[in-house]
């Protein structure tokens, strides 16, 4: 049997080593998500030579192994674990680029499904800076609006900073931002979530909460985005490989026409100046949610990275 463990945030710098080396941009199994999301899925990981194992073999599910090299030890381990418990194995998170190393070795014993709704959508730095073309009209229209509607300013979040305390750099086109404190970007999640009442969303406050009480250990930025003194939007992410922000969270008041265009765009230019080598942004999947979907879509991304079941026949 795989000798599992639970995740520990002294395993970001071995899982972060597998997940660049894999030249995957996949956000579903970088650290910082499975960490924050440990209570709700329970992933456990393990490491075979140069790859990362991660399962939840609670449920008979095992994602497909991160990292270079030969990838056969690591899904046979997977195999026997699978067989040993009775069951046939089943991976998940494969993508296009994956399926190429797997279906030469263990395509014929394999049924592969798409999983479009945990596809991950990836977008250049440059178009959601910028909103440029045609068919991001509408997006700018949704700035305008949004700036109509009273003085705005967008605040980096950082740990340190008192809850009652701003800086007065206000020079946010050289890449300099004022500052709000975890302990205001958590009322304003708390906020939220009182107002969506919804028990669906444990798991994600939950999450949140966990990534603010790990917010410089993991690496997070996040940004408050505020509309006449009041913080009407919050993002957060963390850095998934050398090239690819992943971005965790977006959230805005709903009624506050264009906060979520306006949040999203000024984060992606935060992180533009602050780390000028992340060239797109992985917003996540849609989780097979009409209106999430819709919302992704309508940026029209770059990349709709595909995901795929592999299920031993």
């Amino acid at each position: 049997m795989i000798d599992w463990k639970d995740v520990e945030l002294s395993d970001k710098p071995a899982i972060e080593e597998k997940i660049c080396a894999s030249g995957c941009h996949g956000a579903d199994y970088g650290f910082a998500n499975l960490f924050i999301w440990r209570k709700a899925y329970m992933p456990k990981i393990a490491f075979c030579g140069s790859r990362l194992l991660v399962g939840m073999p609670q449920w008979n599910v095992y994602a497909y192994p991160k990292g270079d090299g030969d990838p056969v030890p690591s899904i046979e381990l997977l195999l026997k674990e699978a067989h040993e418990n009775g069951n046939n194995l089943r991976i998940r998170g494969l993508t296009d680029k994956t399926l190429e190393e797997f279906l030469p070795l263990y395509g014929d014993r394999f049924e592969i499904m798409e999983d479009r709704d945990n596809a991950d959508y990836i977008y250049t730095s440059e178009k959601l800076c910028n909103l440029a073309g045609r068919h991001l009209s509408s997006k700018r229209n949704h700035i305008k609006h949004f700036e109509r509607n009273g003085v705005w300013e967008f605040h980096k979040i950082t740990a340190d900073s008192c809850a009652c305390v701003a800086s007065c750099n206000d020079s946010a086109a050289r890449g300099e931002y004022k500052i709000s404190s975890i302990a205001e970007a958590r009322a304003f999640v708390d906020e939220f979530y009182k107002e969506k009442d919804d028990p669906d969303l444990a798991d994600e406050a939950v999450a949140i909460e966990e990534l603010f009480e790990n917010y410089d250990v993991l690496g997070c930025i996040g940004g408050l985005l505020y509309q006449n003194g009041v913080p009407v939007a919050f993002t957060a992410g963390t850095k998934l490989d050398n090239e690819v922000f992943d971005v965790h969270f977006e959230k805005a008041l709903p009624g506050v026409e264009g906060a979520y265009t306006m949040v999203n765009r000024e984060f992606a230019r935060m992180i533009r100046a602050e780390m000028p080598e992340i060239v797109a942004f992985n917003r996540e999947e849609d989780m097979g949610i009409e209106g999430l979907r819709k919302a992704k879509e309508s940026y029209h991304p770059d990349i709709l990275l595909m995901k795929y079941f592999a299920i031993e026949k």
